[in-house]
């Protein structure tokens, strides 16, 4: 070999030794880096979660909000450092291990002057004759290096991922256009029966098949109502042995996992009575996006997320309830809304949709409701709007606070409240449809005593109010003045509540026959179509489609 060439086989045996040394390096810096970033999660920061905690008693309190929104800039920041070192260290692993190759494919060109391979090596051996002899360091180190690159290469796929997400997650809880592009509850976002889907199939035949996209039987019977968050679909289902929480798949109708909602805490040995038309899982659900939410008639309330997987759990209390615990669940902000009215009295519960933890018990000076509540604003704050025995009763969702109340209603009450443009609508069998300005907040504005409904509850929309009866009248009203515009007699009843989609209105009877009319102010039957098979929920509406549960089966209607 002669001296310049010696001079450039050194430099480049130089420059392969540092590129190693740096590669070695940084490739483990990089994945005990990743080990590390996967461990920090800003988006469910304890600490935040905490503070959050403490602005839910403490509302109004800007300098815990400021903490808060410190505290959450401070953890993303270093979240983002770290990813973009992965990405970053990334870049400089591919630089150094191409170094390395191309310095290693240089010093392969001066082979003829390097000592035979085959040959045993002398006691000085050279350091590239140690390197090429133990190959299992080259495979052990380029594996290293794959490993720390692909990680970096990941990192960039996460920042996109928190990009996209970041926000959303950390909001405490999901804003109203999200909620109106699901659905949340029982009646839809608010809880008043209106889609804000305008798109609607309009013909099905159960018995046939037509429209029918799939149907899917539930081992547990309910009388629970579906609730939809994006593609998956969820209902409870109860008997006096277990209490079961259903997945669905919106696109194939298939359950994708069940969770049976047992061993909680407080729970009673012995299920209560219930009557037929009531059973264990007659409250519809609620989620808020992040979690879901169920309540049986045992009194049993928890949270899942939405594998499957329990969040907490615990008892409100075995329900004073002669028929069995039928109020649905409702979710406001970061809170869960309980309307607990029993033969004893009363109570709304907030609760911390997280945790479980009660952040209220409102008592109610009430009779027993089955009646679910409603959450809207009516202008100029938001109020969660209750219907009993013998008041309708509107309180700030965030504190329990009462706001006003109207003395109003009569006997066992069954229907949810209606609303629209800053009117309340209670009724009551045997008692007297009731109007209220939440303006003026201090009397019934009109009121109306024939064909009332039992169970059905009332829509309000576009300046009208219709009301179904058990008995099978549909009723339309001049929603500000109270004048009766036409009466519809049909000849089976009504259980579950109607729902405005766009122009129509969409009725279910209890055979599972359902009557769409126009919202006019004449009546126009536009389509009748059965389900084949009872049914007494309400249906709901996503994806134009429809998700009706009749007694056996989840429906899926669509074009």
């Amino acid at each position: 070999m002669n001296k310049s060439s010696r001079i450039l086989y050194n430099i480049t045996k130089s420059a392969a030794v540092v590129a190693v040394v740096l590669a070695v390096i940084l490739s483990i810096l990089m994945i005990a880096n990743y080990i590390q970033t996967k461990s920090v999660d800003p988006l469910n920061s304890k600490a935040i979660a905490q503070l959050l905690d403490q602005l839910q008693e403490n509302p109004n309190d800007q300098a815990l909000k400021e903490q808060i929104r410190a505290l959450d800039l401070l953890a993303r920041k270093a979240y983002f450092t770290h990813l973009w070192q992965l990405r970053t260290g990334g870049y400089l692993l591919f630089s150094f291990v191409l170094v390395f190759l191309i310095a290693f494919k240089y010093m392969s060109s001066f082979k003829s002057y390097l000592p035979d391979l085959n040959e045993a090596a002398p006691a000085d051996v050279t350091w590239e004759n140690k390197l090429l002899s133990r190959k299992y360091l080259i495979y052990g180190g380029l594996a290293l290096f794959a490993i720390a690159f692909v990680l970096g290469v990941l990192s960039q796929s996460d920042i996109n991922k928190i990009g996209r997400l970041g926000a959303a997650q950390l909001s405490a809880f999901p804003s109203v256009e999200e909620l109106r592009e699901n659905w949340p509850n029982f009646r839809g976002p608010e809880g008043i029966g209106i889609a804000y889907h305008a798109k609607a199939p309009t013909e099905w035949d159960g018995e046939s098949g037509e429209n029918i996209v799939w149907k899917t039987p539930i081992p547990q019977s309910g009388f629970n109502s579906p609730i939809i968050w994006e593609d998956k679909i969820f209902l409870s289902g109860a008997d006096r042995r277990t209490q079961v929480v259903y997945c669905i798949e919106a696109d194939s109708g298939k359950i994708l996992w069940e969770h049976t909602l047992d061993d909680v805490p407080g729970s009673p040995a012995e299920r209560p009575r219930t009557s037929e038309d009531t059973g264990f899982a007659a409250p519809t659900m609620a989620t808020d996006g992040q979690r879901i939410y169920v309540v049986f008639a045992t009194g049993d309330i928890g949270a899942l997320d939405f594998e499957g997987k329990r969040i907490w759990a615990k008892n409100l209390g075995m329900p004073e309830n002669h028929y069995g615990h039928s109020s649905s669940l409702i979710t406001y902000r970061n809170m869960l809304l309980v309307q607990y009215d029993q033969n004893s009295g009363g109570h709304l519960l907030g609760l911390n949709a997280r945790t479980g933890a009660i952040l209220y018990d409102t008592p109610r000076d009430t009779d027993i409701s089955w009646a679910s509540p409603i959450v809207v604003n009516t202008g100029t704050r938001d109020e969660v709007i209750l219907n009993s025995n013998p008041y309708v009763i509107s309180y700030d969702p965030q504190t329990g606070r009462e706001l006003w109340r109207v003395r109003c209603m009569l006997g066992e009450i069954a229907p949810s409240l209606a609303y629209t443009d800053g009117w309340v609508y209670a009724v009551n069998e045997y008692a007297r449809l009731a109007a209220i300005d939440t303006n003026n907040p201090t009397e019934v504005a009109w009121e109306y005593i024939d064909d009332l409904s039992e169970v059905s509850s009332p829509v309000a929309a576009k300046g009208l109010l219709f009301m179904p009866s058990s008995y099978g009248t549909i009723s339309c009203f001049d929603a500000k003045t109270g004048e009766r515009l036409w009466l519809h007699e049909h000849e089976e009843g009504f259980y579950s509540s109607p729902i405005l989609v766009g122009e129509n209105v969409y009725l279910m009877d209890m055979d599972g026959l359902m009557l769409i009319f126009s919202a006019a102010r004449e009546f126009e039957l536009l389509k009748s179509n059965s389900l084949g098979e009872r049914a007494m929920t309400i249906p709901a509406f996503k994806h134009g489609r429809i998700y009706i549960r009749g007694e056996k089966h989840l429906f899926c209607i669509g074009d």
